[in-house]
């Protein structure tokens, strides 16, 4: 959904892609291992206002797409391993709410089997698709990447303000991840359709 707000935060980040021309996009890639990996140790030890900024870098994940096509070094490899990487980090910015106790595993380990069935049926659409014959962008539904990483950067800052709040005995994170795991079950849904649709 909100995937059509990208070319608006690419043009905010041209200043730094073309400072970072002569850098390999896969070197850039790497890079946003870093700060997931940050978020995690931030969580973990109640550093909360800290894991926000460093959240706030995972924006990282969309230079080395830009630096790549500005300087015409888009691979396959490259497309390959952003995704993989963009994995890892939605594993780890979500389980650092378990692992830390913020939010309960039976919250937590749904909505990252969604989260992974979200990305793997729009790859998986796309290559049957491309086995047809056909070229099909299957990134519908109501949740993707964006809709989820801000969900997560909205569930800390809510702990962070209000830390003893509750209802239904769930704190705010609880309630955000539940609601986001209802919704990216919907998504699920959406794209499993429109893959029975156009496939």
């Amino acid at each position: 959904m909100l995937t059509v707000l990208k070319p608006a935060v690419e043009k905010v980040l041209q200043p730094v892609a073309r400072l970072l021309k002569n850098v390999d996009p896969n070197a850039i890639s790497l890079l946003g291992l870093l700060f997931p990996v940050l978020f995690f140790l931030c969580v973990m030890h109640k550093m909360y206002a800290l894991g926000l900024v460093v959240f706030i870098f995972n924006g990282v994940d969309l230079l080395d797409g830009m630096v790549a096509r500005a300087t015409g070094k888009v691979t396959a490899f490259g497309g390959f391993l952003d995704s993989t990487i963009d994995r890892f980090a939605d594993f780890t910015v979500i389980a650092a709410f378990g692992f830390a106790h913020i939010v309960s595993w039976n919250i937590v380990l749904p909505l990252l089997m969604v989260s992974f069935l979200i990305s793997y049926i729009r790859s998986r659409t796309e290559l049957a698709a491309l086995g047809n014959g056909k070229k099909l962008v299957a990134s519908v539904g109501i949740v993707e990447r964006t809709e989820r990483l801000l969900t997560v950067f909205g569930a800390l800052l809510l702990y962070l303000i209000f830390p003893d709040f509750t209802l239904w005995s769930l704190n705010l994170p609880e309630l955000a991840f539940g609601l986001l795991t209802i919704l990216s079950v919907y998504t699920v849904g959406q794209r499993v359709a429109f893959a029975y649709k156009n496939l």
